[in-house]
């Protein structure tokens, strides 16, 4: 399990660089894709794993819900990364 989840935040961390060369952020991108779409993310907070759905961001906190928990309240600062299933845009390189 722990294996999988380390695959999960690299190749999200894999991802977010490529936005960031875009110069978007990938950890609100994602989020903001989340309450868009209605699919949940997993939240990477000081080594735990909590799952929910984005309802609302803003500039200092992330609230989520779950079923299992209720209303989630996440400060951004401490959230260490996401994962999902939601599509994440890329940057499209040209073959020379």
């Amino acid at each position: 399990m722990k294996t999988r989840q380390y695959l999960a935040t690299l190749l999200f961390a894999l991802a977010g660089a490529n936005m960031a060369q875009a110069g978007q952020d990938p950890l609100l991108t994602a989020m903001e894709e989340s309450r868009a779409s209605g699919k949940g993310l997993t939240f990477f907070v000081n080594g735990q794993a909590i799952p929910g759905l984005v309802v609302s961001v803003d500039d200092r906190h992330v609230i989520a819900r779950s079923q299992a928990q209720g209303t989630i309240v996440i400060r951004l600062d401490r959230i260490d990364g996401v994962a999902g299933f939601i599509p994440v845009p890329t940057t499209e390189r040209k073959a020379p």
